[in-house]
């Protein structure tokens, strides 16, 4: 059956695939080649009902070796022939429709799930993550003025970008929801004078982002909280939120702007930095799911929106970045890759193919899967900000 699906798709390369009995099959055309072999006859059926889950799981397991060519260069050629493989296979687009139907209960995201599904991905050893994110450990999409700048000098100019649009002024309260290991909220306070405080479920996240503010002297502008937001009691002159929206759940999207615009000052400014889909809504992948990030969800734009009108909270600004992301994937991926036998050590191979195949399906989501980053400002005023975006560029 899979075979029978693989030769009604245009793929964009040439792909050669061997089953598990010796047997080879080839698809597409074009310059890029990658061949590939099937260990066993369980990973044909599986990757026939449903590549989203056993694609990477077959990689993980070696059930899936690629023989010539690179993982990239497979992510490539079959990422962009996805639509084309679920319109041409019945079983995988029912699988599809049924996951979206109830991607609710996906994303259960009470206060002491949200803790655990936080630590599953971001208590893991730091020392991981020091390997291949840039050297203020930002776990988020960079901002590059042009593709060849470095990750370190494009996450420098993605906190800039976000203090631009924010107005921050010396004296002002700044809520940073989701401040990772405190990058963001340390930056903020050496720039602008503000007071900042960082909330994160993540405790390894928590213990060093007090280390830094200590370290850096400045706490006394920066304090950090192991803390969920919706237990915020004090109100600020701005909010900012980063990378941390995924993990809401679209159930608890109206809590999330209930709470954000109750603690927001009537002159205060809020910047949510989220991935999104720009195609409708769907289930998060069950890879991403089960071995990545239980509980995370990639709003669509109008999932969004639909919740601010409700609350009628006044939405001041969007910025769609579309391939920001997956240059910096792309770095973090080549970084990890500097470091294979480190990681491999630190964990076993089986956890280097998990981590290979997440940085690539992600940068492949964003080049051919719909995936973009939304920027969106709300204003508790309409008159809070000025009244065209220069002062963001000045």
């Amino acid at each position: 059956m899979l075979f029978t699906i693989l030769n009604k798709i245009n793929f964009k390369g040439k792909l050669v695939v061997t089953n598990y009995k010796g047997k080879t099959f080839h698809f597409g055309n074009g310059s890029d080649l990658v061949k590939i072999r099937l260990t066993n006859k369980s990973i044909e059926n599986k990757l026939f009902r449903n590549p989203s889950l056993y694609l990477g799981e077959g990689y993980m397991n070696k059930e899936i070796i690629i023989e010539e060519g690179t993982l990239d260069d497979f992510l490539k050629i079959i990422t962009a022939s996805y639509n084309d493989y679920m319109s041409n296979n019945f079983v995988f687009k029912m699988y599809e429709s049924i996951s979206t139907f109830f991607k609710s209960f996906q994303q259960i995201n009470k206060l002491v799930r949200s803790k655990e599904n936080v630590a599953h991905h971001y208590d893991i050893d730091e020392k991981m993550y020091k390997l291949f994110l840039d050297k203020d450990m930002q776990y988020s999409c960079a901002y590059f003025h042009n593709q060849n700048i470095g990750i370190d000098q494009a996450q420098f100019d993605k906190k800039k970008h976000i203090i631009e649009k924010l107005q921050i002024k010396e004296g002002m309260s700044v809520l940073d929801i989701g401040c990772g290991w405190g990058g963001m909220a340390i930056q903020i306070a050496k720039d602008t004078g503000a007071r900042v405080k960082g909330i994160t479920l993540s405790e390894n996240q928590f213990a060093t982002a007090k280390k830094r503010a200590h370290e850096e002297g400045l706490a006394d502008k920066v304090t950090f909280a192991l803390q969920d937001y919706r237990n915020e009691k004090d109100t600020y002159d701005r909010i900012v939120s980063v990378g941390m929206f995924e993990h809401v759940g679209v159930d608890y999207f109206p809590a999330f702007f209930s709470k954000t615009y109750e603690i927001l000052k009537d002159t205060g400014v809020f910047l949510l930095h989220t991935i999104g889909q720009r195609t409708k809504p769907s289930a998060t992948s069950p890879w991403i799911r089960k071995y990545i990030f239980p509980g995370g969800y990639i709003p669509s734009l109008s999932e969004v929106l639909k919740e601010t009108e409700k609350q009628n909270i006044i939405v001041t600004d969007i910025e769609i970045l579309r391939m920001h992301y997956a240059h910096t994937l792309d770095h973090w991926y080549k970084n990890t890759m500097q470091h294979k036998e480190t990681i491999v050590k630190m964990f076993d191979e089986k956890f280097l193919r998990m981590w290979e195949f997440y940085l690539l399906i992600s940068k492949y989501s964003f080049i051919n899967m719909g995936n973009v980053v939304f920027q969106i400002q709300i204003a508790k005023n309409i008159n809070n900000l000025p009244l065209t975006r220069n002062y963001i560029y000045n």
